[in-house]
């Protein structure tokens, strides 16, 4: 039930992944989850895999790991919190799970009945950390109606995320996937960005649609035809060389993608989650990492290449380091950490990245404690 990954992802910022069903009665139209790609046997909408045993095995595995990181709930063939979840309980059983062990978490949904377990979430946030992610592309209902049949309404959606801002949690927004002529272009993304702004989120991970060719595409295609025919045309045109990925024309990508950053900096919003809300989180070795990452969207424009070659140097060395505490069960994974900072401390590590400058931006966080600041592009000592 717990997937495990080497190394967390820059994205999302987790070390392990759960779900406790399989495919989606929120029934979105646009859904990458539909796609041959990944397998979903049986009527997507309404076969909902419950995987009742869940809450068991689940326990059993969290008891067993021996690495701290963030547990995320989400999946691109499921939602969490989708309908069935009221009757089932399995995410507020997972969250005492999570509570009891001291472990963070991310939740990530389009259904306000992450609400319901606000208590739970709210407590393990003062103790370990959480993290909320609610997808929200559009404000305009008939489009969510449309697309997102049988998902939370927009306003349910945004109240949800104020509710576990007020309680002290992280909150975020997967603007994704962010729907041409429908939703990604200016007039449609201010007051989308304007709203999540409003609330204060933490950060708003934007994305742009894909239409695998195949189940995916012909039902959004479909879906489209009987909301505004009129646009279909221009779809199959944006998306006509029907690549295995889904991806629509590059030309038109990259405009559209500059036009969403500059709103999103004028509105001063996060494009990744920010440091102060998985630092400590993880172990200091995978911070770095995820740090590392994310200075290629930070600063990575300037000299991409040598930076590159020194995050890839340090993935290396913490592979090799973490494998050899894998194969040692009497070792603890802590000393992965203790040895990261003697290095620092010595300047060995100097050897290891081979890069000056980000031996001494990593040295804030390791000797220093600091904390970065993403929209300042500044250390500082608040957490």
């Amino acid at each position: 039930m717990l997937r495990r990954h080497k190394l967390p992802d820059s994205y999302f910022v987790s070390r392990f992944a759960a779900a406790p069903y399989r495919a989606c009665a929120h029934a979105c139209k646009y859904c990458d989850g539909r796609a041959e790609k990944y397998w979903v046997e049986g009527d997507f909408e309404r076969d909902i895999v419950v995987r009742a045993n869940f809450a068991e095995v689940f326990e059993r595995e969290v008891r067993k790991l021996r690495e701290r990181g963030i547990v995320m709930f989400g999946s691109g063939v499921t939602d969490s919190y989708q309908p069935v979840e009221a009757d089932e309980g399995l995410m507020r059983r997972a969250a005492q799970i999570l509570l009891e062990a001291e472990l963070p978490a991310m939740v990530m949904t389009k259904s306000a009945l992450a609400l319901r377990d606000l208590d739970l979430w709210s407590e393990l946030n003062s103790r370990a950390g959480f993290t909320l992610l609610m997808t929200i592309v559009t404000l305009d209902e008939d489009v969510r109606r449309a697309f997102e049949p049988n998902a939370s309404p927009i306003q349910a959606r945004l109240d949800t995320l104020r509710a576990f801002k007020q309680a002290g949690c992280g909150v975020g927004v997967m603007a994704m996937p962010l729907l041409p002529w429908l939703g990604y272009d200016p007039d449609h993304l201010e007051p989308l960005f304007g709203a999540f702004a409003d609330i204060g989120v933490d950060v708003v991970l934007p994305g742009g649609l894909t239409l695998r060719p195949g189940r995916q595409k012909d039902t959004f295609l479909a879906t489209l035809n009987q909301f505004a025919p009129e646009l279909l045309p221009r779809y199959k045109e944006l998306y006509r060389e029907n690549r295995p990925s889904g991806t629509p024309l590059a030309s038109v990508s990259a405009e559209r993608r500059k036009e969403c950053q500059a709103i999103l900096d004028r509105l001063g919003l996060n494009t990744r989650l920010p440091h102060r809300l998985y630092r400590d989180r993880l172990s200091l070795a995978d911070e770095l990492y995820v740090l590392t990452g994310h200075m290629h969207q930070l600063f990575g424009h300037h000299d991409t290449k040598t930076l590159t070659a020194a995050r890839n140097r340090y993935r290396d060395w913490l592979l090799e380091h973490r494998g050899y505490i894998a194969r040692r069960r009497n070792l603890h994974y802590s000393l992965l950490d203790t040895q990261l900072r003697d290095e620092f401390a010595s300047g060995r590590f100097r050897a290891v990245l081979r890069n000056d400058r980000l031996f001494d931006f990593l040295s804030q966080r390791v000797l220093h404690d600091k904390t970065y600041d993403y929209l300042n592009r500044q250390w500082g000592n608040n957490v």
